[in-house]
């Protein structure tokens, strides 16, 4: 995984701590309860054909909650390169994520 500073376009290589997860979602509502989240509850509702985001709802606490809805999507990728990690990123060497970084 990059992780890559937009305004120096400075790169690190993180090393994954699991195994990678791909987000394969098979039904239309889907929530996160993972480890690190204990504490957080997140669901995320799509659309069934295609599976186009609808929802997203985030859970802190129980004074903290952020909505969020997605309006006007549009079919593909404008820019498929900016999924391309920077040149900078070519020398940069594998690090550990910080347990912190959660």
């Amino acid at each position: 995984m990059f992780q890559i500073d937009q305004k120096t376009k400075d790169c690190s290589k993180i090393s994954l701590t699991e195994a990678w997860d791909p987000l394969d979602i098979s039904v239309q509502e889907w929530s996160d309860r993972k480890p690190a989240r204990q504490h957080e509850t997140w669901v995320g509702v799509y659309t069934l054909k295609d599976c186009y985001p609808v929802q997203e709802t985030y859970a802190r606490n129980s004074s903290v909650t952020t909505s969020t809805r997605f309006f006007n999507l549009q079919l593909g990728i404008s820019d498929p390169d900016v999924f391309t990690p920077p040149s900078t990123c070519q020398s940069a060497r594998p690090e550990r994520m910080s347990e912190s970084g959660c």
